[in-house]
């Protein structure tokens, strides 16, 4: 297992809650009916999905966060977080990612892997969350390559009673990938993230929730 404080905080740190109502994850092919409770909305553009990662961030919701991410999609860490932790390896993948953000949504305390107690996060809000680029295709020798990528201005602030509030703050590289999907008989693009590279300030942080 892998992680960073980036990973802690930014694993710590945006994507959508439903209030009462049914997660919408629409399955390539697959034509479903329209459920008449209160639906995420359906990530249809770039900048939809982007609103949904801040909203499951901000609402601590793991089932949202999880039906955000593609199958491939990976963590690329900086190269201090590497030289500091070479245990970690170059990226986070899918299992390492979805760990992470179980243990961070959870709002309860945890141990990291060397037994150490880790507090728990009580709320994580937004400072600043803006996008500085348009929207663009990757190249095939991007570290993310054949996806849709921006970069993102950010500070992310994670609250933790009884405990100093930690916080994240430079830039982030979001990738993106779109598929089909069938939804009421119609084939719509679905926006999936496939990976994000930290270029923040905070991602040699202890490696606590992975």
């Amino acid at each position: 297992m892998k992680t960073t404080k980036f990973l802690l905080l930014l694993a710590a740190v945006a994507l959508l809650i439903l209030p009462a109502g049914c997660i919408f994850s629409p399955d390539d092919g697959e034509d479903k009916p329209t459920p008449t409770e209160e639906l995420i909305p359906f990530a249809g553009s770039e900048d939809q999905l982007m609103a949904n990662f801040r909203t499951a961030y901000e609402d601590m919701d793991y089932s949202i966060f999880e039906d955000l991410l593609h199958p491939d999609f990976i963590t690329i860490l900086q190269n201090s977080t590497i030289q500091e932790f070479p245990d970690v390896g170059t990226t986070l993948d899918l299992a390492e990612e979805l760990r992470i953000h179980d243990r961070m949504f959870s709002g309860q305390p945890v141990t990291d892997p060397d037994g150490a107690l880790v507090q728990a996060i009580s709320s994580i809000s937004f400072d600043i969350f803006e996008q500085q680029v348009t929207w663009a295709d990757s190249q095939p020798n991007d570290v993310i390559p054949n996806a849709r990528f921006s970069l993102y201005d950010v500070t992310f602030l994670f609250d933790r009673p009884g405990a100093s509030t930690l916080k994240v703050v430079g830039q982030i590289k979001f990738y993106v990938a779109g598929r089909d999907s069938v939804v009421g008989g119609v084939t719509k693009t679905y926006w999936e993230m496939i990976g994000q590279q930290d270029l923040t300030n905070s991602g040699k942080s202890q490696l606590a929730l992975r």
